[in-house]
């Protein structure tokens, strides 16, 4: 044994399992982000909006978007709901608003998500999503990667984001799949 601990290759070849190891944690893993939060925070103008829009301008027949409509060009709110935590820790609100072009924004408002590397920002067709079944069958929109893990934070959504069918926002981790957090849309 002392034979082996003397020789050169015994150290070249630990040394070179232990760069693999600490480039496959850091570089690819990206546990690194586990350790630390990311926090982003964003303006924007109408954030606080409360469901049904400020104007009250509803009445029979309406539905929530129309209920909604600010004439002034501002956007629209179109649904919220908060984050409950599924695999992680995870609280917040999303937001979803249409833009005066009919595009749809989805904003996340004093967010605290556990973090963790590859987060993702999907729209869940599916009402709510307890796990990570749920999302892969009922299918989703990708909004891009999680910018921050904390504070407030804006996302286009992408042209075929339907919010009579994305119905769930989730904080997803795509390498391992993974459901962190899903706010229920209402």
């Amino acid at each position: 044994m002392d034979h082996l601990i003397r020789s050169r290759l015994f150290w070249v070849a630990g040394l070179a399992a232990l760069a693999l190891a600490l480039y496959l944690a850091l570089g690819v893993f990206g546990f690194q982000t586990l350790f630390f939060d990311d926090e982003v925070n964003e303006d924007f103008p109408v954030a606080g909006q409360p469901a049904g829009g400020a104007s009250g301008r509803e009445g029979p027949g309406t539905t929530q978007e129309e209920a909604g409509r600010d004439r002034s060009g501002a956007p629209d709110l179109v649904s919220s709901g908060r984050f409950h935590p599924v695999a992680h820790e995870g609280t917040g609100e999303a937001l979803v608003y249409r833009l005066e072009d009919g595009s749809h924004v989805l904003r996340l408002e004093d967010i605290d998500i556990f973090n963790g590397p590859a987060l993702y920002v999907y729209a869940v067709a599916a009402p709510d999503a307890n796990d990570a079944d749920t999302i892969l069958k009922a299918g989703f929109v990708s909004a891009g990667p999680l910018k921050g893990n904390r504070g407030s934070q804006t996302y286009e959504l992408p042209a075929d984001f339907d919010p009579s069918v994305h119905r769930s926002v989730s904080v997803w981790r795509e390498r391992f799949s993974v459901n962190f957090a899903t706010a229920p849309l209402g």
